[in-house]
């Protein structure tokens, strides 16, 4: 189910400009993206436009990170499914933080599965820029740290 809707909301995201005159919202649930709230932050910008992140179902998390963030290692119990939308994503499965030396860029239109119980993460680059990343999966969103100290 998370995979269709993954696919699903990508071909919406590219054919959204061309129907959206013609949509039915009895058909289609349309979001536009000037109509989407961010949560600014510091590290990121995010927007769950889709399901609630502490409760169950499907949901979907779009975050962007500003450049020179990164999380630090920890794991999720539910898989997640990323697709990056602009900028580079730099993401490491390492326990021991350290973004310049352990991370791997995934440029536009790269796409992740980040495995139950696999330690990872992830961020922005200052040479890159910001970078802007979909992530559809089973909620509740759980995280546990996992660093390594």
């Amino acid at each position: 189910m998370i995979r269709t809707l993954l696919i699903g909301c990508c071909v919406l995201a590219v054919a959204a400009p061309v129907f959206a005159a013609a949509t039915d919202p009895t058909h289609i649930l349309a979001q536009p993206a000037d109509t989407l709230q961010w949560q600014k932050g510091e590290a990121d910008d995010t927007v769950w436009p889709i399901g609630d992140p502490k409760k169950p179902g499907a949901c979907m998390e779009l975050i962007r990170w500003h450049a020179g963030h990164f999380s630090h290692p920890h794991f999720h119990s539910h898989a997640r499914y990323a697709v990056v939308l602009d900028g580079t994503w730099w993401v490491s499965t390492s326990d021991v933080y350290d973004p310049d030396h352990n991370t791997v860029p995934y440029p536009k239109g790269s796409v992740l599965t980040d495995l139950p119980g696999g330690i990872h993460y992830d961020g922005a680059k200052p040479e890159t820029g910001d970078a802007t990343v979909a992530i559809t999966m089973d909620c509740p969103l759980e995280s546990t740290a996992a660093e390594k100290k």
